[in-house]
Parts: C-alpha cells; structure tokens; sequence
C-alpha cells in the first residue's frame, strides 16, 4: 500500500515538473538582424554586379543588394536617427550612403541610377521607421516608449522613439486603414513585380500587357480566386485587346483611377506615374522658368523700346527726304518751265 501510494506521488511529482518545464516548441524562432554576411565577407576591391530594371535591381545579387541597402539605413554611423525625414537629411550624409553603396556593388549604369537608389533607401528606411514603431511604440503608454533606447544609440542623443512617437503615430494608424481596404491581394511572396516583367519579356525589350501581369501576380494555383480579382482582369484583358497601342498609364487609370502615389497599380516599386506620364516641372524649376521668362520679356520690350525710337529716327528722316525731294522736283519743275520761254539763239547763225 504504501509503494502505492510512492508511485502515485511520483507520478504527480513528473506531471508537475513536465507542465513547469517550457517546451522548445513555443519559442519562437526568428530570421534575426540582417547581417548580410556575403555582401560583408567580400575581399578589398571586390564588388558584386546587378542588373537595373524598372529603376530597381533584379536577377542575380538583387536580394544582396536590396539588403545592403537595408543595413545601410539602419547604421547610426551612416544614416541619421535625430530627423523626422529624409529631406532632413544632408547632402554629405546622402553622398555617405552612396559611397557605401558603390563599395560593395557595380553596375554599367550605376550612377544613372543614383537618384532611383537613394529613393529606394528613403523607402527602406520609411518602413524600418514603421517597424521601431511597432516594436516600442504601438499600443504601449506614451511613458514606456520614451524610456524604450534603441539598440546602438546614445542616451544623449535622445530618449529612443522620442523622435518617433508622434511622426510615426498618424502614418501607422492611416497604414493600417489602407491595408484593411485592399481585396486584390498578390500571391507572389517577396518575390518583386519587376522580376515577374523582367522574366516574362522584359529583359529582351517586350515586357507583357498590364493584363498579363495582374494574373501572374495575383494568380493562386494558376487561377483567380477572388471575385474583385477576376473581374478587374477582365476589364484589363478587354482594354488590352480593344486598343493595344494604348499606353499603359491610361489603362491604368481607367481601372484604377488618378495614378498620384510613389507607386503604380502593376509596376511596383521603382516605376512612378511620372516615369510614365513624362516628367513634370517641380515648383523650384517652375520659379525659375518664371524668373527667365520675365528676364527675356524685359530684355524683349526694351529691344522693342529701342527699334521703336530707331524707327521714330528713321520715319523722321524720311520725311526729311521726302521733303527735300519735294524740294527739288519744284526747282526741276520751275527750271523746265523758264528753259521754254528762252528763244533759240542758235537759229539765227545761218552759214552765209
């Protein structure tokens, strides 16, 4: 009886000491920092090459490339944290960035693309912005978040997400609406738009149809599921055929309305409505187009103020002469008329 009783005590003693003990399981396993050992392990002079498409890398070394970036705009020694934006941010930091870039990775048109990298970095580090939100932000009391210190800055230069509490509070909020809002969701993963062109013809200079590329983005099992889906690639498939020399901005916009955001509806990242539409003036070039447009109009009116007094000289010489012919066709007249009243006196000589 009493070996019973040890075995069932034993026993509970097991089951108390299994239910405390945290199973491996549970603990979530995650990619962790972005290390980027491959683009970090190159030897001294040695550059990995990409390849730009649409404004962007693809292909070979996109993925590398695409995450050097990542951790260049996470280096406190490289980009700043102390700004609310990019535009903050100054030029020397900017040509910083684009050293480190160009360290690392080559391209036969890599300076072409230097304005298109660095936006795409200001992107990067908009969503890592996002991501400190989520993390020491994001429903958590205003006084824990400012005592929240990120890993790698000084408590001197600031109190952590100070600086983001309030900047990043109203993006995420708008974000979250936006994401709510969307039915047509991709199924391609991580993979890029762009890549998706670049395989299917871009690369050769014959990218698909807008058609075409909605169904391969958004296809599951080599099929639409959702009805929004199928719909809007029936449109799209229709337009397409209807007129296949429409461009495919206006295509675009007639789906899926004003194209106006940093991104268009089938490009990706990298093609704006800009790129398509033509290039637009910004307001510092429009000022000053209007500073030398009024610069010639006033060099204009006094040229005409000048050839307007020139020609006043010249109407009034010519009255001069005018004048003067009047003159002299009066004397003409006058002598003609006494040259008829004078005889002849060479009549009177006869040869006698």
């Amino acid at each position: 009886m009493q070996n019973m009783k040890k075995l069932v005590l034993q026993k509970e003693n097991m089951q108390t000491n299994v239910s405390l003990t945290p199973s491996v399981d549970q603990v979530r396993r995650v990619r962790g920092r972005n290390m980027c050992k491959q683009v970090a392990s190159l030897e001294i002079g040695q550059k990995l090459k990409v390849t730009f498409y649409n404004n962007r890398t693809v292909g070979t070394n996109s993925n590398l490339f695409s995450r050097h970036l990542g951790k260049i705009v996470r280096d406190r020694n490289i980009c700043p944290l102390g700004v609310s934006s990019w535009h903050d941010i100054k030029q020397e930091r900017l040509n910083h960035m684009w050293a480190a870039v160009e360290h690392k990775f080559e391209s036969v048109d890599m300076n072409d693309h230097s304005d298109h990298i660095l936006g795409w970095m200001n992107e990067l580090w908009n969503k890592w912005r996002g991501h400190l939100h989520a993390k020491y932000v994001k429903d958590k009391p205003i006084q824990q978040s400012l005592k929240n210190v990120l890993r790698g800055v000084d408590k001197k230069n600031g109190n952590g997400c100070k600086a983001y509490c309030e900047q990043i509070q109203a993006g995420s909020t708008r974000n979250a609406a936006n994401r709510a809002k969307l039915k047509m969701l991709h199924h391609i993963g991580s993979k890029p738009i762009r890549e998706i062109i670049y395989q299917k013809g871009g690369k050769d200079g014959n990218p698909p149809d807008l058609a075409t590329i909605f169904f391969e983005t958004r296809k599951k099992d080599n099929k639409l599921v959702e009805p929004e889906a199928i719909e809007k690639h029936a449109q799209l498939k229709e337009m397409v055929q209807a007129d296949p020399s429409l461009p495919t901005i206006e295509i675009v916009e007639k789906c899926c309305g004003p194209q106006t955001r940093s991104h268009v509806f089938g490009f990706g990242g990298g093609v704006k409505a800009k790129d398509l539409k033509g290039r637009t003036s910004s307001k510092a070039e429009l000022l000053s187009m209007l500073r030398s447009t009024r610069e010639d109009i006033k060099s204009l009116n006094e040229e005409n103020k000048s050839l307007n007094e020139e020609n006043k000289s010249l109407t009034n010489r010519l009255s001069t002469l005018e004048d003067a012919m009047k003159e002299v066709m009066k004397m003409k007249e006058l002598f003609v008329a006494h040259q008829s009243h004078v005889p002849a006196t060479t009549s009177s000589f006869s040869t006698k």
